[in-house]
């Protein structure tokens, strides 16, 4: 942009009068994220479709992307000419890093100068920054990147001479290594840390198998790892499954197909998930186990949903037809209404004594009730929906299952229901410290043959189906489409192959044992003599119209590049190139044979000799069409000029004198009717 005035520091200024001019300069001279919107705290543009946002929030008051405390005066003067001076140099996709430094140079220059002024800023401002980058991005990543915008942002300061005695400062937060591709023995171990064994997930088949007669604990954590066990999850989507979740739809083989409505995590999107063949019974099961579980939950969730505040007199009740929900109930009837063994309502129990001291020191239906509604709707932040979107209520949650269902010393609240959390199900499958002995692995015996721990995570499941994925070739976006990831580049984050198993696969994919020719000249792999069925050492030339067979190293080209009618050109079957090409040469040979019958009608000199050149060159040009167009030859075949069609000079004196009995007659070849259209015009 040569036509913007920038801001260049002076040397006999002060560094007041040169970070004013500055601010002055991008404030007047600037467009970048518009002219005329300098007092607003929330700037926003467009780098191509998306949206780059600049918000000038401080880090000392709480805030979100609607309600935020700009940052101080007059620092941000400062930071809003900054970043118009940087975009407009580099308008980058996303400014998050920027801002996080800006951010940070403001709480360090308040901790270090007592006051947010970028003039202020000097070696004790910079000795607070390392306890505000760690308070502030507990990430090691966000922490090197905001570290470099710092950097940037301290160097200018120093090179505009706003700060011209400021210490270096260095970003001392380096980069951290991807363990993910890290081809060293700690890359190797985080990946098989990461990735479980083929042992362990069919422990997980196993146990599920024998789940009825191991009891209901048994029954439902398994069916919900079945669940991401049959497409690659998270477990918190499961907690947002509806009952009616499962969805049968014909492929265009015409087979039904199970596919589970699913809405994935991380800005992913409400998607089927399709479910392989060899799952589908596993996932139905599973989904059938977990209606039935949890039946008596979602009846109680319908009833808190229709009846707000109001107990759910059950079955388990003992007082009389008739009783009052006002009237005080008897410690029997307090128990037998929430499933408890208490002696006496006089005992220590905190939100008792509170419930009884609110209520004239007694309790009822009604009291109860509105305390009960409290603590089971207080779980749904959405209530009486389980997701942020307000699609499944608690009602139609497939997961839901009432309080005490799998604890095995207190009794089963009828009347209540819950969700798990992710660490309930952990505690089912990861056999860790103190925490063994809940694992249904060691209720139940199972174990590994090593005799090693089992830590079984749910987040496993989705690295082992993933790798199996590519392993097995399935394609990058089927596969993230398939885990509902938002890029196709989280695929790696995944993939927990050895390197050395990758790059196998890459070479595999990119020089296939059998290739054939047309696959060579389709990923630009070198073409062998004996590849196009000539035994020679080297490699063929590949020309716009095929291969070419003649061997450079012995003599030049005698034909001059006209490859149309050379006996050395081979054309390869399913090469696109070369039949648009002979196409478009016919149609200038038959244009060129029909002025030279023309002419030679009209007596025209060497005209005659014109026409065989032209009737020789488009014979073998259609012929060569015919061929390619043939559909009873394979893709990537190789195709000559059949030299019973075209004999050499040499041939056809040898046939003429009765020296070379090899050699057909023209009479004697079986020509279909057809072969002689090639000579129409």
């Amino acid at each position: 942009m040569t036509n913007v005035v920038r801001f260049k520091a002076k040397s006999e200024w002060t560094a007041e009068q040169n970070l004013q001019t500055f601010i002055e300069n991008c404030r007047k001279h600037l467009i970048a994220f518009g002219s005329d919107n300098w007092l607003e705290n929330n700037w926003s543009t467009y780098k191509h479709t998306r949206k780059v946002i600049a918000r000038f929030s401080t880090n000392l008051k709480p805030s979100n992307s609607y309600h935020f405390e700009p940052l101080s005066s007059p620092f941000i003067e400062f930071a809003k000419a900054y970043i118009k001076n940087v975009y407009t140099d580099n308008p980058v996709s996303n400014l998050q890093r920027h801002m996080e430094a800006i951010r940070i140079l403001e709480e360090a220059l308040i901790l270090g100068a007592g006051e947010a002024d970028i003039l202020r800023i000097d070696g004790t401002v910079l000795a607070r920054l390392n306890d505000v980058f760690h308070r502030q991005l507990s990430d090691a990543t966000a922490r090197n990147k905001a570290g470099y915008q710092m950097e940037l942002i301290l160097n200018f300061c120093r090179k505009q001479l706003i700060a011209p005695g400021l210490p270096e400062w260095s970003n001392p937060y380096p980069k951290e290594k991807d363990l993910t591709i890290a081809v060293d023995e700690e890359g190797n171990e985080c990946r098989k840390d990461k990735m479980p064994t083929n042992e362990e997930m069919m422990l997980v088949a196993d146990i599920f198998s024998k789940a009825p007669v191991l009891g209901i604990e048994a029954e439902y954590f398994t069916a919900v790892f079945a669940l991401l066990m049959c497409a690659p999850s998270r477990c918190s989507e499961e907690f947002e499954l509806p009952v009616n979740c499962l969805e049968w739809e014909e492929n265009r083989a015409g087979v039904e197909k199970l596919g589970i409505r699913w809405v994935a995590a991380k800005k992913g999107k409400a998607k089927i998930k399709w479910v392989p063949t060899e799952m589908e019974d596993v996932v139905v099961e599973a989904v059938e186990r977990l209606k039935r579980i949890g039946k008596p939950a979602r009846e109680a969730a319908k009833f808190a949903e229709e009846n707000p505040g109001q107990f759910n007199i059950h079955s388990g009740c003992i007082t009389p037809a008739g009783f009052s929900l006002d009237d005080a109930l008897s410690i029997e009837q307090f128990n037998a209404a929430i499933s408890t063994d208490y002696a006496s309502l006089d005992n220590n129990v905190i939100w008792l004594t509170k419930l009884r001291d609110e209520n004239n020191g007694n309790i009822s239906y009604r009291s109860l009730g509105a305390h009960e509604y409290q603590k089971y709707t207080r779980k749904f932040p959405n209530w009486p929906y389980v997701d942020k979107n307000k699609n499944v209520k608690a009602s139609e949650a497939l997961l839901l299952h009432r309080e005490n269902e799998f604890h095995a010393d207190f009794n089963t609240r009828g009347f209540s229901f819950s969700l798990p959390t992710v660490n309930h199900v952990n505690d089912r499958f990861v056999e860790k410290d103190a925490k063994g002995d809940r694992t249904l692995w060691a209720k139940h015996g199972f174990s590994l043959k090593s005799g090693e721990s089992i830590e079984l995570n749910t987040h496993c499941a989705r690295h082992w189906l993933s790798t199996m994925s590519e392993d097995g070739g399935m394609g990058e976006l089927h596969l993230a489409n398939w885990a509902g990831r938002a890029q196709v580049s989280d695929n790696r984050k995944y993939d927990n192959r050895p390197e050395a198993q990758k790059a196998e696969q890459t070479a595999e994919l990119m020089i296939p044992e059998d290739a054939n020719v047309l696959e060579k000249i389709k990923h630009r792999i070198p073409i062998s003599f004996v590849d196009v069925g000539k035994d020679l050492p080297g490699s063929a030339i590949v020309t716009e119209l095929g291969i070419c067979e003649h061997d450079y190293a012995i003599l030049p080209c005698q034909s001059n590049g006209d490859c149309e009618t050379c006996k050395e050109l081979v054309c390869i079957k399913g090469f696109s190139d070369s039949l648009k090409i002979l196409k478009k040469r016919e149609t200038e040979v038959k244009a060129q044979l029909s002025k030279a019958i023309k002419d030679e009608g009209a007596g025209v000199f060497g005209a005659d000799r014109w026409v065989s050149s032209h009737i020789w060159r488009i014979t073998h040009i259609r012929t060569k069409i015919s061929l390619l167009e043939n559909e009873n030859i394979p893709e990537g075949a190789v195709i000559r000029m059949p030299e019973e069609y075209d004999p050499s000079p040499v041939k056809e004196m040898l046939r003429d004198k009765g020296l070379a009995n090899d050699i057909k007659q023209p009479a004697d070849l079986d020509v279909p009717d057809d072969i002689f259209k090639i000579m129409e015009l």
